[in-house]
Formats: C-alpha cells, sequence, structure tokens
C-alpha cells in the first residue's frame, strides 16, 4: 500500500513538470554589410529604402530633421518547469541602425550588432 501511494506520488510529479520552447523574430533582418556604403552627407533617404527597405521606426525630430530606426532581434526562449519552480532562458542575437537625416540626407548614424543580453529565470 505505501509503495503504491509512494509510486503516485512520484509520477505526479513528473507529469506536472514540463519543458517549453520557441523561437521569436522582431523587425525585418537587413544586411549588415550595406551600413558600410552610408555616407555621412551624401546618402540619400531613397538610397537607404534601396539598401534596407522601410524602416522599423521614422521620428520626427524637427520641420527637416527625421530618425529612422532599422532593428532585428531574434532568438530562442526555453522553459523548464520543476513541480515548484521554473528555470526560463533566453537567448539570442539583435542589430541596429539609428541614422539622422537632414532634409533627406544622411547626418550621422550609429549600428551595433550582438547577442542579445542572456536572460535567465528561476
Amino acid at each position: 500500500m505505501k509503495l503504491t501511494i509512494f509510486t503516485s506520488i512520484i509520477a505526479l510529479l513528473i507529469l506536472m513538470s514540463g519543458c517549453a520552447s520557441t523561437s521569436y523574430s522582431v523587425g525585418k533582418s537587413f544586411s549588415s554589410e550595406n551600413v558600410a556604403q552610408i555616407i555621412k552627407g551624401k546618402t540619400t533617404s531613397a538610397q537607404l529604402v534601396q539598401l534596407f527597405g522601410e524602416p522599423f521606426t521614422k521620428s520626427v525630430i524637427s520641420s527637416n530633421e527625421e530618425k529612422w530606426i532599422y532593428m532585428h532581434s531574434s532568438g530562442t526562449s526555453s522553459a523548464q518547469s520543476y513541480v515548484f519552480t521554473m528555470d526560463v532562458k533566453t537567448t539570442g542575437t539583435q542589430k541596429t541602425l539609428d541614422i539622422l537625416l537632414k532634409d533627406g540626407v544622411v547626418i550621422n548614424y550609429a549600428f551595433t550588432e550582438g547577442p542579445t543580453p542572456t536572460y535567465t529565470v528561476q
């Protein structure tokens, strides 16, 4: 009888634990190599669209200035449940291209690319 109860408890605990994983992608991927083709004071907004497509966001700074942002982030998330606790991990890559335009011409830009911060929650 005691063995049956113990076996039932173990089976219940195993059934209550589990795991899941998923992939994510935010923004539209763009070519990192094309960033080298941007020339401050020369590259136009039309050329940017040819190189990268439409930006993720556009913001008006003033009557003749805009900020365009190209952003892409992708990776995986996984979760493991241990009855009373959970282990969640997120990994991936991200890249961001911030561009400042004045009168439709690039006056400044910044590009970053690398791994997304790795999160582990327990």
